[in-house]
């Protein structure tokens, strides 16, 4: 039986429309009318505080289940499995539901409530990256010292992707381009002289014609995933779902390459890491906790 290759996109993007504001409602219905009390209960209510910080928990878990895909690191996908390339995948995926939230304004209580869900989720991450910086072994007294560096390349990442969608949405060629540079730098760990002031450090540079061929199938691949997660996420996603905080991810771009067994977690159980950065593993459904690999 003859293989099936993964079809890549070759073709230049299409225009992207701004992002559509979500469905608004009646503002009577929401509690828009509740003035400055009204806010205020709304925060500090007990059992809407429990809902935003479920729906920031789903939203993360998502991030982490989609982001940990061993086919991310399968074959010649050029993703390792070291700490900064498995951080921009993170990333990344945090980046579309940031870009959702921050688009959820149909409402004064609904864009209250998504900038609190936004602020709880950043918050789950970087609670996140100190169980991951830990799991890498460094000395606790730098713990936060490498966060603080963290932090630092995260934002960069972030506001690249701010920029491509912001600057270039009626601009699809140059807007593939900008994403190539954003992946080459975060993922590939690849400059473009533009970007680097030190045109001495040739170990830095590369230009696109000095890609090789792999290099330009995974930018070609990832650029799709980015282009396609972006339309499905702030386009596509019915507003019903992202309320009940279920998020579909687009499929992966390196589905067809192989991938080694052994990095496969069994379902329902996922992968956590604990304060001190210990692997561990959690069956969500049935609250179950093992130091141990599931095998069934």
């Amino acid at each position: 039986m003859a293989k099936v290759a993964t079809p890549v996109v070759s073709m230049l993007p299409p225009v992207l429309p701004p992002p559509p504001s979500l469905d608004k409602k009646d503002d009577a219905d929401n509690g828009d009318n509740g003035g400055f009390m009204g806010k205020l209960l709304s925060q500090y209510s007990l059992t809407e505080g429990a809902e935003r910080h479920e729906m920031a928990e789903n939203f993360f878990q998502s991030v982490t289940i989609q982001a940990n895909n061993p086919q991310w690191f399968a074959g010649s996908s050029r993703v390792t499995k070291d700490f900064r390339r498995q951080h921009a995948l993170l990333t990344m995926h945090l980046w579309f539901l940031n870009k959702r939230l921050l688009n959820d304004t149909s409402t004064k209580k609904s864009k209250e409530s998504a900038f609190m869900v936004q602020e709880e989720m950043f918050n789950i991450f970087w609670e996140d990256t100190l169980c991951r910086i830990r799991q890498q072994g460094v000395y606790e007294m730098t713990v936060y010292k490498n966060l603080t560096k963290v932090q630092q390349y995260t934002w960069i990442h972030l506001t690249n992707y701010d920029h491509v969608y912001t600057e270039f949405l009626d601009k699809p060629a140059e807007r593939w381009q900008e994403l190539y540079k954003l992946i080459a730098r975060h993922f590939l760990m690849q400059t473009h002289k533009e970007e680097d002031n030190d045109d001495n450090d040739k170990d830095k540079e590369q230009q696109p014609h000095q890609w090789s061929a792999a290099d330009r199938d995974f930018l070609d691949r990832m650029a799709w995933y980015i282009e396609a997660n972006y339309q499905n996420i702030m386009h596509e996603w019915p507003d019903e779902y992202y309320r009940e905080s279920r998020v579909a991810w687009v499929n992966l771009p390196f589905a067809s390459l192989p991938f080694k067994k052994e990095d496969i977690v069994l379902k329902p159980w996922l992968t956590n890491i604990t304060v001190k950065g210990e692997t561990y593993y959690w069956n969500p459904e049935t609250m179950e906790s093992s130091w141990e690999k599931p095998t069934k």
